[in-house]
C-alpha cells in the first residue's frame, strides 16, 4: 500500500510498497478516505516533538502519522461486534496517512458516520470532540466572557461548541495572527484580536471591559475563561499564550484557563498571577467517548458547518505539499485523501 512516512523534521514523503496492516481480533481494517493534519503533527514535523506517540510503526519499521481520519471498513476482526464490512466510520488512532489503517473497536476510537455526513466532514470529528470537552471543563456560567487563543481547526471548533451551548454566553474573543482564521471566526459572530495590531491584553480590555483586583492591585480585562488552543511554538516572537492568559483572566478565584495546545519545548513563565488572582488552570486532552457521537450528530443536523473549515485538499502522493500548506497562515484544516470512493 501507499503511506506517508515520517523520517525526520521536514522529511515526510509518500512511499509505495508498504505492507497492508494485519488486524487483531478486536480491530477493524479501515480504507482511509480522508485524514486531517493536526497541530500536534506539525509540532512533530518541525521539531520531532511528541514523535513517540504520533506514529504507527509498520512491521517494516516505517513511521506513519495521522490520527484524524474517516473511511470504510474493509475487514473485521473475529471478536468485533456491532461493525461490518462496508460501513462508513470515523477512526481515531495512529497511521491514518495511509491507504489502510487498523483501529481497535472501542467507543473512543471507532464510531459510525451518520447518513448525510461526508468523509471529509467526518475526519474533523476528533477535533470537534476535543472542543466539546474543553467547553465542558470550562464550566461556564451564564454571560461569562471567553477568550479562545488560537483559531485553527481546534479553536474554531471551540467557538462552534460555545455557540451551541444551551446557555447565554457573554462575549467570545478569538485571538490569532492569521487574517484568514480571524475572518472565519468573525463569520461565526465573535470578536477578533490580532497580536500584530498591538498589545493583546489592551485589545481584549477594550472589548470586555475590566474587573479590578483589589490585592495586589491590578486591572485585568473582564475575562472569565481563556481556552488556550495555541500552546507554544518555538518560533513565537511574543509571550506565550499561557503567559498572556495569566495576565488576562479575572482575579478573586474566578478566572479559569483551559490548556489544550501542545508545547514544542519548555518555556519560562511568570507564575505569580496564579497566586495573586487564584487562577484555576485546567488541562484538557482528548474527549469523552460520547463526544464523538455528539460531534457527528451536530454535523448531521447542521448545527455546525465543518466544510467551511476545510481549506485545502491533497492526494496522499502530495503529503509533503499538504504539510507545507498546513503551516501557512492561509490554512485552517488541510485534508489528505489517501483513497477515492
Amino acid at each position: 500500500m501507499k503511506a506517508g512516512v515520517f523520517k525526520d523534521p521536514y522529511d515526510l514523503v509518500a512511499e509505495d510498497g508498504i505492507e497492508v496492516p494485519e488486524i487483531e481480533a478486536n480491530e477493524v481494517l479501515i480504507e482511509v478516505r480522508a485524514c486531517g493534519i493536526c497541530g500536534s503533527d506539525l509540532h512533530m514535523y518541525r521539531h520531532n516533538s511528541h514523535r513517540g506517540v504520533l506514529n504507527r510503526v509498520s512491521k517494516s519499521g516505517k513511521e506513519i502519522p495521522g490520527h484524524e481520519f474517516s473511511g470504510v471498513i474493509r475487514k473485521v476482526g473475529a471478536d468485533v461486534e456491532g461493525f461490518a464490512e462496508g460501513e462508513r466510520v470515523v477512526g481515531v488512532g495512529m497511521g491514518g496517512f495511509a491507504e489502510f489503517v487498523p483501529v481497535p473497536c472501542n467507543p473512543f476510537q471507532l464510531v459510525k458516520i451518520p447518513d448525510g455526513v461526508s468523509f471529509q466532514e467526518a475526519a474533523t470529528t476528533e477535533p470537534m470532540a476535543d472542543a466539546l470537552q474543553m467547553v465542558r471543563k470550562a464550566q461556564l456560567k451564564d454571560n461569562e466572557n471567553v477568550v479562545v487563543y488560537g483559531v485553527g481547526i481546534i479553536g474554531l471548533s471551540v467557538i462552534q461548541a460555545l455557540l451551541s451551548q444551551d446557555k447565554a454566553i457573554g462575549k467570545i474573543v478569538a485571538i490569532d495572527i492569521s487574517a484568514v482564521r480571524l475572518k472565519k471566526a468573525k463569520e461565526l459572530g465573535v470578536y477578533c484580536v490580532n497580536p500584530l495590531d498591538g498589545d493583546v491584553v489592551e485589545q481584549v480590555r477594550e472589548i470586555c471591559g475590566t474587573t479590578p483586583v483589589s490585592f495586589p492591585p491590578s486591572n485585568p480585562p473582564s475575562v472569565d475563561v481563556v481556552i488556550d488552543c495555541a500552546g507554544y511554538i518555538k518560533s513565537m516572537k511574543s509571550e506565550s499564550p499561557l503567559q498572556t492568559a495569566l495576565y488576562m483572566v479575572k482575579g478573586d478565584a474566578i478566572g479559569r484557563i483551559v490548556c489544550f495546545g501542545a508545547y514544542e519545548s519548555d518555556l519560562a513563565i511568570n507564575f505569580m498571577p496564579v497566586i495573586d488572582k487564584q487562577i484555576s488552570i485546567i488541562g484538557s486532552q482528548g474527549y469523552a467517548s460520547e463526544d464523538l457521537v455528539i460531534a457527528l450528530e451536530m454535523m448531521r443536523s447542521g448545527k455546525v458547518n465543518r466544510n467551511d473549515l476545510i481549506t485545502h485538499q491533497y492526494p496522499l502522493a502530495d503529503i509533503d505539499k499538504a504539510f507545507s500548506a498546513q503551516m501557512s497562515p492561509e490554512a485552517i484544516k488541510v485534508m489528505v485523501l489517501p483513497t477515492e470512493a
